[in-house]
């Protein structure tokens, strides 16, 4: 098949016979203007593009820039006639594949050609690669990490993620997994955060039977679970230094023990470890491990916030909608050019996570509407959208009856923290920021503060809100359910009016319920295994147990194998069990129960 070649802004040099003959296995398509070739570029496939620029009146990098933004895949080779060395350097930097000066050589002409043709040929079929499709977008920040994957892919060596919060992370582990050569085994992800501190090593390594109390049997760790695959170690940089120094040895020797074993267990596994925290600062802080992050830090992978890779908003919008109607079964919806530039021009604190749940709420809150505009999204506008209110100074006066000290100054911290993370859109780093202090000290004080309103709560005699202060409307978190199921309490649960939002993960959930607390009435997740307690049935009690603590008023529907998995899951308050199957019925009265918990202390009792 001859290859297809577009020339815009073509001059007299196209109908050179000695031009044409040395591309005589091309198929030449020409342009006089940039206006026509971008027409052509949609419409049409084209191997390599040759841009004329004497016969342009734009300039060079605005050319580019417009053909990048069309066809940001396809080579373009740019012929300057009069041109200099700077402007070769200058324009490759802008994306220019090669640059011709002078008068046009025909043999250097079909040579380069040739070679962008090839390019082009191999970008396709990298595109088309099964690890791709987890890489949304075409911004020369995204391609470079795609280098970056295909390079390290198939060895050995350790790689090291960092970027923001939200920035896809855990996508970029996937894709290098799936990349690899141990594809077809198992790529076991690890959040340390939500790991408990008594249980890193035993759920890291594993345990012996008798280990401690409680451990009825053996029980294999991560790695194990690793074994000939990838471990993704989600972020690392929360790993107590006691635990880092017992990761760094496996890390050296691939090899470790089992807790309350003597027998040495080898693995075969490759580390992904993944930080939003720049662990080569918290290794001079000591805060980290320095031996550690050199072992993890042999291929460091830095992920671009969104703010810096706008361009490829238009693709992620695309990718979340039809994410989201496979996900509901629900007729497909499009952002109208308007929101997309409005979306464009947003900072995304929290980044791509961020805009996937603004698509979520535009979504679910557009109706039966298959266009979305740029009103849809500002009802969960992002916070840099949006300056915040000027905040009212109101002095606080001692009067003779005095105050209570601590209740006002624990006010104002929580009046000073809600602001930030608001303004963070959840990201707690971020707000950290914005405070001038570490994240450790946020995430202490969101701690002691919760638990100070809370013990002045329990004191408080309950009350049942009024009507005005109840939500009309509740929105149910649904977590990795399986398909069918989840498609069908879906429907069900849409039909009766509820708002819905899904998380693939527990991690992805608890995120989700940092940023819409408020909203989110009730999550509904699977119990995991009847045999034991799974490692799905930790991370859910783990995610609970940091939900409680965000969001005291969520309630939790928990979905049971059957009936004797439902007896052995132990009974909490604002916690319910269904057993597979149930009802539409069953289904309903459990989520309208949950929803309002707190309108009652009888509904209270109730769910306890």
């Amino acid at each position: 098949m001859p290859i297809k070649l577009l020339w815009i802004g073509a001059d007299l040099a196209v109908t050179d016979p000695h031009v044409r003959g040395a591309l005589s296995a091309v198929e030449i398509l020409a342009e006089s203007s940039l206006a026509g070739g971008l027409a052509r570029l949609k419409a049409t496939d084209f191997g390599a593009i040759v841009l004329s620029l004497s016969a342009l009146p734009c300039s060079g990098g605005r050319a580019l820039e417009e053909l990048q933004r069309v066809a940001s895949g396809v080579p373009v080779i740019v012929h300057h006639r009069e041109g200099g060395i700077d402007d070769v350097i200058s324009l490759t930097r802008q994306g220019a594949f090669y640059v011709l000066l002078g008068e046009l050589d025909a043999v250097a002409l079909a040579t380069v050609v040739a070679n962008a043709a090839r390019k082009s040929q191999v970008g396709l079929e990298e595109a088309n690669a099964p690890w791709r499709r987890f890489l949304i977008g075409q911004s020369r920040a995204m391609q470079q990490v795609c280098e970056i994957i295909e390079l390290v892919a198939a060895k050995r060596c350790t790689i090291l993620i960092t970027g923001e919060t939200g920035t896809g992370k855990e996508v970029v582990a996937k894709a290098v997994h799936a990349a690899s050569n141990r594809a077809a085994a198992s790529l076991v992800s690890v959040n340390c955060t939500a790991l408990p501190a008594t249980l890193i090593e035993t759920e890291l390594f594993g345990h012996a039977k008798g280990a401690f109390t409680g451990a009825h049997a053996s029980r294999i760790g991560r790695f194990e679970q690793a074994h000939r695959g990838s471990i993704f170690l989600d972020e690392i940089g929360d790993l107590p230094l006691d635990a880092q120094a017992k990761l760094l040895r496996v890390l050296q020797e691939q090899e470790f023990q089992r807790v309350g074993s003597s027998e040495t267990v080898r693995v075969d596994v490759r580390v992904i470890a993944a930080s939003n925290v720049d662990l080569e600062k918290a290794a001079r802080e000591r805060r980290f491990r320095e031996d550690l992050y050199y072992r993890l830090n042999v291929v460091p992978v830095q992920l671009p916030p969104l703010r810096e890779r706008r361009e490829d908003i238009p693709l992620l919008l695309e990718h979340f909608l039809e994410k989201i109607r496979s996900a509901e079964n629900a007729p497909p919806k499009h952002v109208s050019e308007e929101a997309v530039e409005y979306l464009q021009q947003l900072d995304w604190p929290g980044n791509i996570r961020q805009l996937e749940h603004a698509v979520q709420m535009a979504f679910a809150m557009s109706g039966d509407r298959t266009l979305l505009c740029p009103s849809d999204f500002l009802a969960r506008r992002p916070a840099a959208a949006q300056p915040p209110a000027a905040i009212e100074a109101a002095p606080i006066r001692v009067t003779q009856q005095g105050l209570d000290f601590d209740e006002v100054m624990s006010g104002i911290e929580l009046s000073l923290l809600n602001q930030a993370l608001v303004l963070s859109g959840g990201n707690k780093a971020r707000a950290a920021d914005l405070l001038k202090i570490k994240r450790t000290t946020l995430l202490a004080k969101m701690k002691s503060l919760g638990e100070r309103m809370g013990s002045q709560e329990e004191k408080a005699p309950p009350r049942r809100p009024p009507a005005s202060e109840r939500t009309p409307v509740p929105t149910v978190l649904l977590l990795d359910i399986d398909t069918p199921v989840r498609q069908w309490i879906s429907k069900t649960l849409e039909q009766s009016g509820f708002r819905l939002l899904h998380a693939a993960s527990p991690s992805e959930a608890l995120e989700l319920v940092d940023a819409w607390h408020r909203e989110i009435s009730v999550l509904m997740a699977a119990a995991g295994l009847e045999e034991g307690k799974s490692t799905h049935s930790l991370e859910i009690e783990n995610l609970i147990a940091s939900c409680r603590r965000s969001a005291p008023a969520m309630g939790f529907l928990l979905l049971a194998d059957s009936r004797r998995h439902a007896a052995s899951i132990p009974n909490q308050a604002r916690t319910h069990v269904l057993s597979c199957p149930f009802s539409a019925s069953s289904l309903l009265d459990a989520i309208q129960t949950l929803a309002g918990v707190f309108a009652t202390p009888e509904c209270e009792e109730a769910c306890a």
